[in-house]
């Protein structure tokens, strides 16, 4: 209901209590006139005599509630004006004690039970799309909102205050364990050498360059060409022998190799010492916070892209996830119960934390008002049933008066 609609109801209210006041004004004076025209006229004249007397009292009552009756300053009139600030606390509390008291919520949660209804809400493969939609459309915008520098620093600084917890030889102890003990050292191996191949062949210049720069000056300049010839044969070549001979010496020189660096990763302290502090440059390094920056532009691409089409598996993936949800909390006792624990102890924890504040804003907000906006809104709000109590004493004081008029008749 509006205010225009409220605000006829009160003037209508408010017409009819006035008009009762003026009725019984009217047959008071009647009676008055023509008191002895008939045994029951003076009953009638008590009646409305009474009943004046109760219409004026309730309605300065009601009145003194929102303002001075007749523009008189009357003491403890004007009561909603004059007591704002303390009504407004007064509401504030009320909301706070009343509506977010933890105990309370927790105890509707459990008896109207909201899981199981958002559960069957759930259910319907509609309500799953729209809860995608709203998702994806909220992490669309949230993606195009959000500064890249500060996400990509806060990347790298996460990255790097985890790595840092973390010991570096221990962990690459560990790691060279898993490997023997799943008996890949063969296949490490060959890895290893396949890589200086390949080093080696793509860097021909280069490494030829340097060769030609160790040797004498009297030294042909195709000795060079054939050194590094050599050198990338006789890679090939051990190359071929470890692929035809699976008890190649170098695989127990390699095995034995790495069980020696496992034991000083695990337990060497000097090696330790070493690995920190290899950690820390690569962590100081540039390239972390280049590598941050890279894997969040590829994120955030890839988000944007799945967010802007209606058929992108992100859509789909939530949809699926969400009917899954919705599946098991409906079979699932346990897990609905679990669920509406949870729910309980989050919205109990908001309410315990933020509950004051909410009262506070209220009362805050009340308090901004203009007073006479307060006013109007309260009268607006209760005007019309306040009415009511003009009536009733209009009606009931005429009662209570020929009532006493009645018996003061029996000691005359």
């Amino acid at each position: 209901m509006d205010d225009q609609q409220r605000l006829y109801d009160l003037r209508r209210m408010q017409t009819l209590a006035t008009g009762l006041l003026v009725l019984a004004g009217i047959v008071f004076v009647l009676a008055s006139i023509w008191r002895d025209a008939a045994p029951w006229v003076p009953f009638v004249r008590a009646f409305a005599e009474a009943a004046m007397v109760g219409a004026f009292a309730d309605w300065f009552a009601v009145t003194a509630l929102f303002r001075h009756p007749l523009g008189l300053p009357i003491p403890h009139t004007a009561i909603v004006p004059a007591r704002k600030a303390n009504i407004a606390a007064g509401f504030g509390r009320f909301i706070e004690t009343n509506f977010l008291n933890p105990d309370q919520i927790i105890a509707w949660i459990r008896r109207h039970d909201p899981v199981s209804r958002l559960a069957h809400w759930l259910r319907d493969p509609k309500r799953g799309e729209q809860v995608a939609d709203v998702a994806v459309e909220a992490l669309g915008g949230l993606l195009r909102v959000v500064d890249d520098d500060d996400v990509s620093q806060a990347l790298a600084r996460g990255l790097s205050q985890r790595l840092e917890t973390i010991p570096a030889a221990p962990l690459a102890g560990r790691l060279l364990g898993v490997l023997v003990a799943g008996g890949r050292q063969r296949d490490a191996l060959m890895q290893l050498v396949n890589l200086l191949a390949e080093v080696i062949a793509s860097n021909e210049k280069e490494i030829r360059r340097r060769i030609a720069g160790e040797l004498p000056a009297w030294v042909p300049r195709i000795v060079d060409q054939r050194i590094y010839e050599r050198l990338l044969e006789g890679i090939q070549r051990l190359l071929r022998e470890l692929r035809e001979d699976p008890d190649h010496p170098l695989y127990q020189q390699f095995t034995a190799l790495i069980d020696r660096w496992i034991v000083d990763l695990q337990f060497d302290p000097q090696v330790q010492q070493q690995g920190e502090a290899l950690k820390r440059e690569v962590l100081a390094h540039p390239v972390v916070r280049e590598l941050a920056q890279a894997s969040w532009r590829d994120l955030k691409l890839t988000l944007l892209s799945q967010s802007v089409s209606p058929s992108s598996p992100l859509r789909r993936s939530i949809t699926e996830a969400i009917a899954r949800f919705a599946d098991l909390l409906e079979h699932d006792p346990e897990w609905r119960a679990k669920v509406e624990h949870w729910l309980a102890a989050a919205v109990a924890a908001l309410v315990r934390r933020y509950g004051h504040a909410i009262g506070e804003f209220v009362t805050q907000t009340v308090n901004g008002w203009d007073t006479a906006e307060v006013t109007r809104k309260i009268e607006l709000q209760f005007g019309r049933d306040l009415q009511f109590i003009r009536i009733n004493g209009t009606i009931v004081g005429g009662l209570v008066g020929l009532m006493i008029y009645s018996v003061s008749l029996l000691f005359t």
